[in-house]
């Protein structure tokens, strides 16, 4: 029998991984991407904009 990408999916699933990768081998890099992107969305929503867009009048 072969293990499937539904096979390793539902694996990940019994894991508990929030998302799973199924052909993803290193699994740090999905970790890592999970942290920046929450370090990203928190940044984005800070109620003043950035200093980049600030005019120099």
């Amino acid at each position: 029998m072969r293990f499937s990408f539904v096979d390793a999916a539902l694996s990940g699933l019994d894991q508990r991984e929030t998302i799973t990768a199924p052909s993803l081998h290193d699994a740090s890099l999905l970790t890592e991407y999970v942290a920046r992107s929450g370090k990203l969305l928190q940044s984005m929503f800070d109620a003043k904009p950035a200093e980049r867009y600030r005019s120099g009048k």
